[in-house]
Parts: structure tokens; C-alpha cells; sequence
């Protein structure tokens, strides 16, 4: 009997050492998907706007639009990365979940590098388009994992909807740049920008 109690407490222990840490890993990736979202969503929506002629396309605010998001999001993710740099991730389930999001994260920055040379050398600007479908199937990828090690329901419908909004961008590229836009403004908003305020707020209420 003693035997069986003590072998309950270190199947316990085990589980809690498998999930603690998640916490704070959680916080910061909320809190970098957040602003991700939010910034090039908003990006996303302002070119399509271009194309319906009612946002600048030359000019400082053309110029503003192409470039001033992605120094913001520079900017804050040096600051995240400097409030957190004394955070300590325990647990295996931590460390995996890190470590998806930041290879999906260095994926997309070498296929960046490979889509930016191509598209020059081709001189086709239609070959970038491709980039953000590429990151869409990453994102998708490395959700569907965050769903399988936290097994939360919500978590596997975001996961879901990356690899939905992969489709949609495939065949949108082809039939109207337009509706292109507009799905990546709405998907970025949707599943990365909220889903990262959810992570973000209940990883510090939990806190």
C-alpha cells in the first residue's frame, strides 16, 4: 500500500515537473504574437486599402506603411526580450513549447532569405507573395504542437485555422491580391494577435 502511495506522489511529482515552467514561456510568446498580429495585421489592412486607392500608395505614407510596423515590432521585441532575459524556463513541456515557436520563428526568417533572392534574381515580385503562405503553414504547425503538449481545445481550433488560412492564401494569390490582403489582415488579427493577448493576460493572471 505504502508502495502505491509513494509511487502516485512520484508519478505527480513527474507530471508537474513536465508542465511547470510553461508560465512565463507562455507570457512571452503571447506577448510577442500580440504585437505580431496587431502590427502587420494592421500592416495587411493598410495595403489592401491600397489597393482600393483609399491609402497612399507613394509618398512618406506609403513609405510609413511599408516600413514603420516592422521597426515597431523591432523595437518591442527588443524590449520583451530584455524585461524577460532573467526569466528561467523549467520543464520539458516549457522547453519544447519555446522551442517550436522559435523554429518556427527561424524558419521563417531563412525561407524570408530564400523567397527575398529569388524573387530578385526572377525578378517577380508574385514569387514573395508566397513567404507569408509558407509562414502561415510554420504557424500552423507550431500550434497544432502547443496544442498537443497543453490540450487545449481553443489551441487546436487556432491551429486549424492557420493551416485553413494557408488554403485561402493559395488560391487567393492566384485570383485577386486584393482578397489576398485582406485574408492576411484578418488572419493575423485573428489568429495570432487575440489568440497572444489570451496567452499573454492568462499567463500573468496566473502568475
Amino acid at each position: 500500500m505504502a508502495s502505491d502511495v509513494q509511487s502516485a506522489r512520484d508519478d505527480l511529482a513527474y507530471m508537474r515537473g513536465l508542465v511547470s515552467g510553461t508560465g512565463p514561456m507562455q507570457a512571452t510568446i503571447g506577448e510577442c504574437f500580440f504585437w505580431a498580429g496587431l502590427l502587420y495585421g494592421g500592416q495587411c489592412f493598410l495595403h489592401w486599402l491600397q489597393t482600393l486607392e483609399i491609402a497612399p500608395s507613394e509618398g512618406l505614407g506609403a513609405l510609413a506603411i511599408a516600413f514603420v510596423p516592422t521597426i515597431a515590432f523591432c523595437a518591442i521585441l527588443t524590449v520583451i526580450i530584455w524585461k524577460d532575459r532573467k526569466t528561467k524556463v523549467t520543464g520539458v513541456a516549457a522547453r519544447a513549447l519555446g522551442a517550436v515557436f522559435q523554429g518556427a520563428g527561424l524558419a521563417n526568417l531563412v525561407m524570408a532569405f530564400v523567397f527575398a533572392y529569388g524573387a530578385n534574381k526572377a525578378e517577380s515580385f508574385g514569387l514573395w507573395l508566397y513567404h507569408p503562405i509558407v509562414v502561415s503553414m510554420f504557424q500552423g504547425v507550431a500550434w497544432f504542437v502547443a496544442w498537443v503538449i497543453l490540450r487545449k481545445p481553443w489551441i487546436g481550433f487556432v491551429a486549424a485555422g492557420w493551416f485553413i488560412m494557408t488554403v485561402a492564401l493559395g488560391v487567393a494569390v492566384y485570383e485577386s491580391i486584393g482578397a489576398y490582403l485582406l485574408t492576411l489582415a484578418i488572419g493575423l488579427t485573428v489568429l495570432m494577435a487575440i489568440p497572444g493577448w489570451i496567452i499573454w493576460r492568462g499567463a500573468k493572471r496566473a502568475a
